[in-house]
């Protein structure tokens, strides 16, 4: 299968203020086969060798769960915390926010909510009627873009938040009002899981029951490497673990009413190549007040898709890995190339149907991520 579409080199410099070329040329020349990867040199047996830089401007101290103004009570009065994988499917609309940069995602050619659910209905219907139960709908923001390095010190992202936009007032809150959720996925850059989870409970944005995370190892950058996703990145099973484990010390100590999902995405994988984009995936741990879901990245046919996920969310090699995702690449006529051919229909995705040389998906996906 074809890798992801690297959304670095020119394209990136654009968004990041560079000015010559077009950013489909540009694309173009930045992207990289997934073809046969080389697997990481000198893997450290604990944690990835990734710099857990300082981030790139101070972070506010958290408000209190009274403090926050929350259209739903995030309290359990006393109850474990509910499961929105576990009731519901999710699907989630991926891009770096409404109207902005829509080579990256869908949810870049949206202007806003109602758009949005213009956008996906017929998704969510076949969802709904497939799975029935009700769908989960979240705008899936690009929270911290990968872009080209800046020198040994720098971050290689750009935050979502530090470039003015109010995510609580016009993602958060307008979307719990919907009953939607909001997915913020991290591309990671030389920065940790645990500096994720952490910033997003510091911003105050945690303590919103509609809130859940995504981490994104393509993008993951080793000290000495200036382009992320070149060569592609990895993260530690034990660094996603100290990241949940942060995470559920949270919903735990402020008796949050839901988990929070942790989505990994990954499209490199030991059952279906060389190495895996999760060193020592097998190593993987379930805590009770988070969902981890595995999420079947990258685009290419059918075949190669189900052949990805099928490994990917393998229960014979995972069998404590409960949630299971997909991404689905829509065409998009910014970057028409990297896009799904043709894309899965829905009872394909739910393994009732086959493709024409015969691959079926062994089980249904928890969430579907639309590109």
């Amino acid at each position: 299968m074809r890798g992801r579409r690297s959304f670095l080199g020119h394209s990136l410099r654009l968004l990041a203020g560079g000015t010559a070329g077009t950013a489909l040329g540009g694309l173009a020349t930045a992207v990289r086969a997934a073809g046969p990867a080389p697997p990481p040199t000198q893997v450290p047996p604990g944690q990835p060798n990734i710099a857990d830089a300082q981030p790139p401007f101070p972070v506010p101290t958290a408000p209190t769960l009274d403090e926050l103004d929350l259209p739903v009570t995030p309290y359990t009065d006393g109850q474990p915390p509910r499961s929105i994988v576990q009731s519901s499917p999710v699907i989630t609309v991926y891009g770096r926010s409404f109207g902005v940069a829509p080579i990256l995602g869908l949810l870049g050619d949206l202007n806003s909510f109602d758009e949005l659910e213009r956008s996906i209905a017929p998704w969510v219907q076949a969802t709904e009627e497939l799975a029935q139960a009700p769908v989960t709908v979240a705008p899936h923001l690009i929270y911290a873009l990968a872009r080209p390095c800046q020198g040994e010190d720098d971050s290689c992202l750009i935050f979502l938040d530090g470039s003015g936009v109010d995510l609580i007032n016009e993602y958060i809150l307008p979307a719990a009002e919907r009953g939607m959720s909001v997915v913020l996925d991290a591309q990671m850059g030389r920065l940790s899981p645990s500096f994720f989870v952490r910033r997003m409970i510091d911003m105050g944005y945690m303590a919103y029951p509609n809130v859940h995370i995504a981490l994104d190892p393509e993008f993951a950058t080793k000290p000495g490497q200036n382009m992320p996703g070149h060569p592609i990145g990895w993260l530690s099973a034990n660094a996603i673990n100290e990241a949940q484990r942060i995470l559920a010390d949270y919903v735990r100590s402020e008796n949050l009413s839901h988990k929070k999902m942790m989505i990994i995405h990954q499209f490199v994988d030991e059952l279906s190549d060389s190495w895996s984009m999760v060193y020592g995936k097998r190593n993987l741990q379930v805590f009770p007040e988070v969902d981890l879901v595995l999420d079947a990245d990258g685009f290419g046919s059918p075949d190669a898709k189900i052949h990805k996920y099928n490994a990917i969310t393998n229960p014979d090699a995972y069998p404590h890995l409960q949630w299971r995702g997909i991404k689905i690449f829509q065409h998009n006529k910014y970057a028409p190339r990297f896009s799904d051919s043709p894309v899965l229909t829905p009872r394909q995705l739910f393994g009732l149907d086959s493709t024409r040389a015969g691959w079926r998906m062994w089980a249904p996906p928890h969430l579907i991520v639309l590109a």
